[in-house]
C-alpha cells in the first residue's frame, strides 16, 4: 500500500434511536460487539461533537452509558430522530439512517442499549480501531451494474448498490468539458488551462479520459493539493502558536516532505516509519529526517519561566502522543492523560507507557546533508587527490626527518 492508496475514506454516518422494545436473552459480549460495530461509529462522527462531558447540548450526553440509557428510556428522542412533525429534528443537518444502519439501531435498542463491557481490561483484539481492513465484495461479481454486462466496474458496482440502498438515481453524464473542470479541481486543486481543455475536447480517441487522469497523477501539483489534508491532520503550521507566535523558518521541510510523499507514491509503512522515527530508520536519508517533523510541528512555547519548564515540556509530550494517535491510530488516546478513557478502551497506564516513547524527543534544529551522493562523490574525489600528499609526508618523515633531527639536536647541543 501507497500513501496515494491511503486516502481517506470518509463516508456519511447518521444517527437515529428507535423505539424500546423488551430485550431479548443475550449475551454481555454479544450487545458489546453490536456497539462497537454499529452504534460507536455513528456516535462519534455525528453526536460526539455536541453531546459530551458536563456541558453537552441540552444536558443530553452520549459518551457515557448513564447518558444515553435515560433518553432511550425516556422514549423523547424517537420523534425528533425521525424528523417527524412537531419535533425538532435530531441531529439538526444531515440525512435519515440508512435501512442497514437502522436496523442496527434497532437491534441495539431492543437489547437495552449495551455499551462496552469493561474498560478495566480491554481487548484491543476487538475494538473497531485495531480491525484488519478488508476489500468489500463486489455486488455484482463478473456484471458491470452499469451496463448489465460485460467486466464489472468494481467501485462503480459499489457506488451504484449504495444508490439503490439510499434511493438515489444516477445523474445524466456531465459534458466533457465539465468532467475535465470537475477532475481538475479533485486532482490537483487547479482549473484546466484553455490549453488543456482544446487539446481534451479535440482528442477523440479511446482513453482520453485516463490520459487526462495520468497526466494530472504525474503533476506535481497533485502532491501539493493532497498533502495539506496530511498537513491539517499533522497540526503543521509555519509559526510556533501561543501569544508571540514567533516564524518556524525551517517549518517548509516537513510540508515539502509530504508533498514529494505523495508524488513518488512513497510506500504508507515508510510514510509512517519516517515521521514516527526517521532519524533512526534512515538517519542518512534528507528526506526521512524532514519527516520527523510531524512530532515537531505543534504548538510551542518561546517565552516561559523556570517554573514553566517541566509542564510545557510534559504539554510537548502530550502533544506528539495525542497527534500520533489521532493519525495512525484512529484514536483519541490523549483523553487518558487524566483517567481511563471513557469510550475507548484505553486505560490511563497505557497512555502513559505510550507517552514514555517520546520522553526522548527533542525539538532542536540542525543541519542536514541534501546531497549525500554529491558529498560522498566530492570525499572520494578529495581523498584521491590527496592520498599522494599523505604518501609524500610519510615518505619525508622515514627517509628525511631523523636526519634533520639528529643535525638539529647536535646543533642545540654545541649551543649549550
Amino acid at each position: 500500500m501507497t500513501i496515494r492508496t491511503f486516502l481517506p475514506l470518509i463516508a456519511p454516518l447518521m444517527l437515529t434511536l428507535v423505539a424500546l422494545a423488551q430485550p431479548p436473552r443475550s449475551t454481555a459480549a454479544e450487545g458489546a460487539q453490536l456497539f462497537e460495530a454499529k452504534v460507536r461509529p455513528v456516535f462519534a462522527a455525528r453526536c460526539l461533537a455536541c453531546h459530551k462531558g458536563a456541558q453537552a447540548a441540552a444536558g443530553l450526553r452520549l459518551d457515557t452509558a448513564e447518558g444515553w440509557k435515560g433518553v432511550v428510556a425516556s422514549g423523547k428522542l424517537l420523534k425528533a430522530i425521525r424528523h417527524e412533525p412537531g419535533a425538532t429534528p435530531m441531529p439538526p443537518t444531515g440525512t435519515k439512517l440508512s435501512e442497514r444502519e437502522l436496523a442496527g439501531f434497532v437491534e441495539w435498542v431492543k437489547r437495552g442499549a449495551p455499551g462496552p463491557i469493561t474498560l478495566a481490561k480491554p481487548d484491543p483484539r476487538k475494538h473497531w480501531a485495531f480491525q484488519p481492513l478488508h476489500l468489500s465484495p463486489n455486488p455484482s461479481p463478473g456484471r458491470s451494474s452499469l451496463t448489465g454486462k460485460g467486466e464489472s466496474k468494481g467501485v462503480e458496482d459499489l457506488l451504484e448498490a449504495k444508490r439503490k440502498e439510499l434511493g438515489l438515481s444516477r445523474s445524466a453524464p456531465a459534458p466533457r468539458s465539465v468532467w475535465l473542470r470537475r477532475v481538475s479541481f479533485d486532482l490537483i486543486g487547479l482549473p484546466p488551462t484553455p490549453d488543456e481543455l482544446s487539446a481534451f475536447l479535440a482528442d477523440k480517441a479511446p482513453g482520453a479520459e485516463e490520459r487526462v487522469v495520468e497526466r494530472l497523477l504525474a503533476s506535481p501539483r497533485f502532491g501539493e493539493k493532497w498533502a495539506r489534508h496530511w498537513l491539517d491532520l499533522a497540526r503543521f503550521a509555519e509559526s510556533h502558536g501561543y501569544e508571540q507566535d514567533y516564524d518556524r523558518p525551517h517549518a517548509y521541510t516537513y510540508r515539502d516532505f509530504v508533498i514529494k510523499a505523495f508524488n513518488d507514491d512513497l510506500p504508507y509503512d515508510t510514510f509512517v516509519k519516517w515521521q514516527l522515527a526517521g532519524d533512526e530508520f534512515a538517519p542518512r536519508n534528507p528526506q526521512a529526517l524532514f519527516a520527523t517533523g510531524f512530532l515537531g510541528a505543534g504548538t510551542h512555547a518561546t517565552q516561559i519561566t523556570k517554573s514553566q519548564v517541566e509542564k510545557e515540556r510534559y504539554d510537548e509530550l502530550d502533544d506528539m502522543l495525542s497527534v500520533t494517535s489521532q493519525a495512525f491510530l484512529g484514536l483519541m488516546v490523549g483523553c487518558a492523560r487524566c483517567h481511563d478513557h471513557k469510550y475507548d478502551p484505553i486505560p490511563q497506564r497505557d497512555y502513559y507507557r505510550m507517552l514514555a516513547t517520546f520522553t526522548k524527543t527533542v525539538r532542536s534544529d540542525y543541519d542536514v546533508a541534501l546531497d549525500t551522493e554529491g558529498d560522498k562523490k566530492k570525499l572520494t574525489d578529495w581523498e584521491s587527490a590527496h592520498a599522494p600528499l599523505v604518501a609524500a609526508r610519510a615518505a619525508w618523515e622515514q627517509e628525511k626527518l631523523p636526519a634533520k633531527l639528529a643535525h638539529w639536536v647536535a646543533t642545540v647541543s654545541r649551543k649549550r
